[in-house]
């Protein structure tokens, strides 16, 4: 099968949904398909993914004059290369359901593409929801019945994206639901013989909720030792967020472990017992799903993906943007003994193990796209 995959990838943006975008195109070369990627911060040259050459084009955008500027410029560089490359592609599968599935939808409308078209969201709730980048549309209902229209299977990666795209018009007709996958490595350490607790894992902006965090930590800090907490990433609201610590009394509480390569966030989820997921929104956090394959128990907000997945023998979900909530939960997991700690890695690693490996759920995919070009007609798929 010859599928385009329209994403950045990690090699230009880090991020979730390119590290996932990744991780796919790896599975599905590794079972023998063509993976093209077209991405708006790609270089000239094809990009290792793995041990798989996978040729990428640069989708030229705009920077300047402002958001209509950049949409109309990707826009046109997207429609040219989709039509120098027509015919070429079997599947055309989208990260976030934005520009570049409203770019293949309108070619689709006007009969200049024939190609099936999958899109997944990447978030749910907040400001950076795919929900509400359509809704900041103009003429927004014309956008969502395009989409609607011409995307053959839209994937939602966390329930709570069913919700929000059925309030903003979408029929359900095309949703499908196969979640983020994440490999599947040797069996980790217990955590009983780790040396640190609570591990965050994310960029540093106000979607992840490290301020909530801070202000629950101040009222518990008496309880509390130094270290207790290591966060992992870095971004625009680290300084804010570490003089907000130290007016709070807890940064001696809280050590910033800056931006880390991949493989040193395994190592680190190596070494913790219990993964913070403070965030105000998510889609499906891969750190969080990393975090649950390594073992370890998960303390997470209901931020509408993974927490609606963890039960009482996992961990333990708050609300978002609740500090006292946090700060009780908190309290509650330190109180737990270390055995149970590890009971609760053991069941979410097993859990992950069966629903989120990233062989079955790329398999999921292809067994979508095959679907889908073995027909000529919609439907609900599950």
């Amino acid at each position: 099968m010859r599928i385009l995959v329209i994403s950045d990838l990690p090699q230009f943006v880090t991020g979730g949904a390119e590290m996932q975008a990744a991780n796919l195109i790896e599975a599905w070369m590794d079972a023998g398909h063509q993976v093209t990627c077209f991405g708006r911060r790609m270089g000239r040259d094809p990009v290792f993914v793995g041990k798989h050459e996978v040729p990428v084009r640069r989708i030229r955008v705009v920077q300047r004059f402002g958001r209509a500027l950049r949409g109309i410029s990707y826009l046109f560089s997207l429609t040219m290369l989709l039509l120098r490359y027509r015919g070429r592609h079997d599947v055309i599968y989208t990260r976030f359901l934005g520009e570049a599935a409203l770019t293949a939808s309108l070619l689709k409308s006007l009969h200049l593409l024939d190609v099936k078209l999958v899109s997944t969201p990447a978030n749910t709730g907040g400001t950076g929801s795919d929900t509400q980048f359509i809704a900041g549309l103009p003429c927004k209902h014309c956008f969502v019945r395009l989409l609607d229209t011409q995307c053959d299977a839209i994937n939602l990666i966390a329930p709570a994206m069913v919700k929000e795209l059925r309030n903003v018009g979408f029929t359900g007709r095309n949703f499908t639901h196969i979640p983020n996958g994440v490999s599947i490595r040797e069996t980790p350490p217990s955590t009983s013989l780790r040396p640190h607790y609570f591990l965050a894992v994310g960029r540093v902006v106000r979607q992840k909720g490290y301020d909530t965090l801070i202000e629950a930590m101040s009222m518990i800090r008496d309880q509390l030792r130094p270290g207790l907490v290591r966060i992992a990433g870095d971004g625009p609201e680290r300084f804010l967020l570490q003089a907000q610590a130290e007016a709070a009394g807890v940064d001696h509480l809280i050590e910033w472990l800056g931006e880390l390569s991949h493989d040193a966030v395994l190592h680190e989820l190596e070494k913790a017992r219990v993964f913070l997921l403070p965030s105000r929104y998510e889609g499906m956090s891969n750190a969080g799903l990393e975090a649950m394959e390594r073992g370890l128990a998960i303390l997470t907000s209901r931020c509408g993906g993974l927490d609606t997945y963890i039960q009482s023998d996992m961990g333990w979900t708050v609300e978002p943007e609740n500090a006292r909530g946090l700060a009780n939960t908190m309290c509650q997991s330190l109180a737990t003994p270390t055995p149970t700690l590890a009971a609760m890695g053991e069941r979410n690693r097993a859990f992950t193990l069966q629903h989120f490996g990233l062989p079955q759920v790329a398999a999921r995919y292809l067994a979508l796209f095959e679907s889908l070009r073995a027909t000529r007609n919609g439907g609900n798929r599950t």
